[in-house]
């Protein structure tokens, strides 16, 4: 036995209205669309999140450093992607050395570069390596 929400009457269980008020005793069937509207929403968001954190992580891309690696001179034909750079710049101001295509190596004026023949050359002068270009 249940009692009517409305009016307080007891009614069997198996009822499907209340005998005294015709209230509806079942489930409210706004109630269970509500759930699975928010079902529906918590997956939608979930999946875009998947798809989102998969366009960003992909690892597609080339940096310029790399794509320079990967050049083929076009006088000589040779592959570029075996040899070392044949230079490294360093400012005498600072701590870091650079490819000379890095950003930060066309920023060393003329009076404060210093040009090193190998990176072993830099790293023995106290240098280390920039971290945008990675030499």
């Amino acid at each position: 036995m249940v009692k009517c929400p409305k009016c307080g009457n007891t009614v069997d269980k198996n009822d499907k209205r209340c005998s005294s008020c015709g209230e509806s005793l079942s489930k409210s069937k706004n109630s269970s669309n509500k759930i699975i509207a928010v079902i529906a929403i918590v997956a939608v968001i979930a999946i875009v999140a998947v798809l989102a954190s998969g366009m960003f992580s992909s690892d597609n891309s080339t940096t310029d450093v790399e794509a320079q690696s990967e050049t083929v001179d076009p006088i000589s034909g040779d592959d570029d992607t075996t040899s070392e750079p044949t230079e490294y710049w360093a400012s005498a101001k600072a701590e870091k050395f650079h490819l000379p295509t890095c950003e930060w190596a066309e920023k060393i004026s003329e009076d404060n570069k210093i040009i090193y023949q190998s990176r072993e050359d830099a790293i023995a002068d106290g240098k280390v390596p920039c971290g945008a270009c990675n030499p």
